[in-house]
């Protein structure tokens, strides 16, 4: 079963300098007050949990209190700036306390065991789009990852392309990655969707992601939806183009099931030499087989 619930719109907070943060959780939380997000009622008690996380998290944020936030963040912990530098835990806290823009358009998106909040953030210097995710360990609700990518324009955008038959051995056919069977499953699930993009076949893509996928890429952080995509593949068939698939650079594959969901992230170099770009996604087993539901982009500028 998927949920998508809005939020309450949050208030803005002192803008950071642009790229300097990830930080789009320090919003009217971190200020207190009646302007704070209130967790709506009417909510499950899993995803009102989630929403007192986030919560927390932002108010550890804004105080930067390093215990609360070692404490809210779950094994493997990582984010993804806009600028496509990635921090682990210790690199996070480590460096300085950090404010954010407001956010706006924000849904929580449930799957069980994992949710993620997804919406954008806009200030005089930067407009992004964000997703960080929560997972159940041990019984609490820990965020597991946050991502940003920049939002050039209004209008969506197809993503970068390549000659026609231009081969896809990784990740299409390898990727350098090792994990355990249920493990290599999504990633199997993962190859098989880049060969039918490869392959330009829409229908065989369409098998492995779930109709309410969403897709943020790295050309301009506008969503594209499963039509979009199907569409594209479509068009792409009837002529000489195809879209580029990055191959996954050693040693980046993470991938982390938590019941019938599972979170992949991955840094790939695409095909044409440009930069390289961190992407992640969201998988969910249906019918025995791993649906792709969500993914983000983020090109790693330097």
């Amino acid at each position: 079963m998927h949920n998508i619930v809005w939020s309450m719109p949050r208030c803005r907070s002192r803008r950071g300098p642009r790229g300097a943060t990830m930080w789009m959780l320090v919003a009217a939380l971190a200020l207190g007050g009646a302007a704070a997000r209130a967790v709506p009622p009417e909510q499950g008690k899993g995803q009102q949990a989630v929403w007192r996380a986030d919560q927390a998290f932002i108010r550890a944020m804004g105080k930067w209190d390093k215990a609360a936030l070692r404490d809210s963040m779950a094994s493997g912990f990582g984010w993804t700036e806009a600028n496509g530098r990635t921090l682990d835990r210790q690199r996070l806290l480590d460096g300085p306390a950090q404010s954010a823009p407001a956010e706006t358009e924000t849904k929580l998106h449930d799957y069980a065991n994992v949710m993620f909040i997804t919406g954008a953030q806009k200030t005089p210097g930067a407009h992004l789009r964000f997703v960080r995710v929560w997972v159940k360990q041990a019984g609490n609700w820990r965020i597991l990852l946050g991502q940003q990518t920049h939002i050039e324009g209004g209008a969506k955008q197809e993503q970068a392309t390549v000659a026609a038959g231009t081969p896809c051995q990784n990740p299409c056919k390898t990727v350098p990655y090792h994990g355990s069977a249920e493990q290599q499953q999504v990633v199997e699930s993962w190859q098989g969707l880049e060969t039918a993009v490869n392959q330009r076949n829409a229908e065989e893509w369409a098998r492995h992601v779930g109709d309410e996928f969403v897709f943020n890429i790295k050309e301009n952080g506008n969503p594209l939806t499963k039509a979009d995509r199907v569409a594209t593949i479509r068009k792409q068939a009837l002529g000489n183009r195809v879209t580029d698939i990055g191959a996954v650079a050693p040693n980046s594959m993470d991938v982390r099931v938590f019941g019938n969901t599972a979170v992949m992230r991955d840094t790939q170099q695409p095909t044409t030499h440009a930069r390289p770009y961190r992407a992640m996604r969201i998988w969910v087993k249906r019918d025995g087989r791993w649906q792709l539901v969500y993914s983000q982009q983020t090109t790693i500028e330097k």
